[in-house]
């Protein structure tokens, strides 16, 4: 592997389709509202998270180019309101979804243009620990590897891949 740039960490993510109708009930008070903002001109991504309680968190991150789309390095600054206004501004694609907990899952339900769209995704220090995950029933096809369901491209195209 690379070397690791200065503050990042390796984060092996999984993705899924997820077929909504095979998943179980989920309580609408445990989601979390993400707004994305997918800065142009580089590979920043603003994070707007609203939780159920009101509460809100706001973060930047830096997801760095990798050769293998199974595992890459991450650096995540969080920031006050004031912060975070500032930089919402700038030009970028936006990306709307509610996340869910579904055991080691995460469940991304996405609104707006992308209704419909529903992935799972499952995260570790390491690709031997990603790959150890048991994938349930409701993960219908493993979409890692496909570009077109990233969330910076998903927010690039507002479309659902085909």
């Amino acid at each position: 592997m690379p070397d690791l740039p200065k503050y990042a960490h390796w984060v092996a993510e999984r993705r899924f389709l997820v077929d909504a109708a095979k998943l179980p009930a989920m309580d609408a008070a445990d989601a979390r509202l993400l707004e994305d903002l997918y800065i142009d001109g580089g590979r920043l991504r603003l994070r707007r998270i609203t939780f159920a309680t009101g509460e809100v968190e706001f973060k930047l991150a830096k997801k760095y180019e990798a050769d293998n789309p199974l595992i890459g390095p991450i650096t995540n600054l969080y920031l006050d309101a004031r912060e975070y206004a500032v930089l919402a501004v700038l030009e970028g694609a936006r990306l709307a979804k509610r996340r869910h907990r579904i055991g080691g899952f995460t469940v991304d339900v996405f609104e707006g243009a992308l209704k419909g769209l529903v992935t799972a995704e499952c995260e570790a220090p390491n690709r031997m620990a990603a790959m150890r995950f048991d994938v349930p029933a409701w993960c219908v096809r493993e979409v890692t590897n496909e570009v077109d369901y990233t969330g910076w491209q998903l927010a690039q195209t507002q479309t659902l891949p085909a």
